[in-house]
């Protein structure tokens, strides 16, 4: 198979190594649908917001739909979308209802925000140059409308220079059935321990230490117990943690 495209930010993958290659003129380019600035080495989300006189339940569905976030980085961004598609789906609007005055004024101010995402930048690199020591770090977090799990990675190296990245996040909305924040927050530790399963997995590096966070003092008793000795609900994700 033949290379076709190429664009890299280091001398030797350019695809001139023959001449002076100024990065400072390389401009954004997309891997995977998302686009990266070669000469910062950072990511970029891009989301084009269209702002109405009027909005339905499909609009709102197709906005989210759009913000596409294939790394898990803009979860928080997406659960507030998300807690507001539930409400509309709680007051049994139809797909093409017009959003009532309330929740118009409401998705308009959100569309307007929603266009700061296209100034943040995100640090492709998760490393310290060099490192001697790796850690992974898991946070679950929950709420009565959403719960969700965040990962870090934490390198130093010999100089004591140290690095803090966000690696990934992911996030629920509460479902409608009510339930008890302590069963939310199992939810959130079940989401997180699947979560750093995979990121262990894709990235392969040789850790120091795997951290899993919850300051949910119910889970942390509930996940001292065997399983068999917990009610249902939490019998089942207990247990799936204590697998994986």
């Amino acid at each position: 198979m033949k290379l076709h495209k190429l664009c890299a930010n280091h001398e030797k993958l350019s695809p001139d190594p023959e001449h002076n290659y100024n990065f400072a003129t390389l401009t954004e380019t997309k891997t995977l649908g998302v686009s990266w600035k070669p000469n910062l080495d950072c990511f970029l989300i891009k989301v084009t917001v269209c702002l109405d006189s009027s909005y339905t339940k499909r609009d709102v569905l197709s906005t989210i739909a759009k913000i596409f976030d294939p790394v898990g980085l803009m979860a928080p961004v997406i659960s507030k979308a998300k807690i507001f598609l539930q409400r509309l789906w709680r007051s049994k609007l139809e797909w093409n209802d017009l959003l009532p005055a309330e929740e118009y004024r409401e998705w308009q101010q959100f569309l307007q925000s929603l266009e700061n995402i296209n100034n943040i930048e995100i640090p492709r690199r998760i490393l310290v140059a060099f490192p001697e020591v790796i850690e992974i770090h898991g946070f679950a977090d929950a709420s009565e409308r959403c719960y969700g799990a965040a990962v870090y990675c934490k390198s130093k190296n010999l100089k004591s220079e140290t690095l803090v990245r966000l690696i990934t996040s992911k996030s629920r909305v509460a479902p409608i059935k009510s339930l008890t924040i302590p069963r939310l927050e199992l939810c959130a530790a079940v989401l997180l321990a699947k979560l750093v399963k995979r990121v262990v997995a894709a990235l392969q590096l040789e850790t120091s230490e795997l951290y899993l966070w919850s300051d949910s003092m119910i889970v942390l008793a509930w996940l001292r117990k065997e399983p068999m000795d917990l009610k249902t609900f939490v019998q089942n994700r207990v247990a799936k943690i204590q697998e994986l």
